[in-house]
């Protein structure tokens, strides 16, 4: 179990240091969707989901990434995955502070996942909002194969495109 946490908190710095500096277009358009690195010093293959937009307002962007991975560099079911939302804003508005409880609706079956964990950070006047839970891997999978996906995180609600949902399956397939 301890291992698992050593992945979300190093794929937690990872996907704040690309976020932060990478232009947002570039994680969309490079056609690295999921990236799979090998750590020879602690023995791990991590698999990273760049992220997703999944919504653009006028005052917010708000994207998911997920974190994973398995001992060693033979290829095994990780038991657990860090999703890592990431509010974007040039405002100093705390959006997820009182509010970050994540609910996902995938085909009528409801998970309910509690309160995500929050931090918030500024650099060359962009804000972010990042909230973390760690579900288990069986419940992704589920939500990477369905046909309709509702997230909530706090007072946020989104309806996944087919192209967001294919991009979960695509993470989905490196755990399976």
């Amino acid at each position: 179990m301890k291992r698992q946490t050593t992945f979300s908190i190093f794929g937690f710095t990872t996907l704040v240091t690309v976020v932060i500096c990478l232009p947002s277009a570039l994680a969309q358009v490079s056609g690295q969707l999921v990236k799979t690195e090998y750590d020879t010093n602690k023995d791990v293959t991590q698999i990273t989901l760049n992220p997703i937009i999944l919504a653009s307002r006028k005052l917010e962007e708000l994207r998911l990434g997920a974190v994973t991975g398995y001992p060693g560099k033979v290829k095994s079911k990780p038991k657990e995955v860090a999703l890592v939302f990431l509010s974007l804003s040039k405002t100093d508005e705390s959006r997820y502070e009182l509010a970050r409880k994540l609910v996902v609706v995938a085909d009528e079956r409801k998970f309910d996942w509690g309160e995500t964990q929050r931090s918030k950070q500024a650099q060359n006047g962009l804000f972010m909002e990042t909230m973390t839970a760690t579900i288990p891997v069986d419940d992704f999978i589920f939500v990477s194969n369905a046909k309709q996906v509702k997230i909530k995180l706090g007072l946020t609600a989104v309806e996944l495109t087919t192209a967001q949902i294919s991009a979960l399956r695509v993470m989905a397939s490196y755990m399976e």
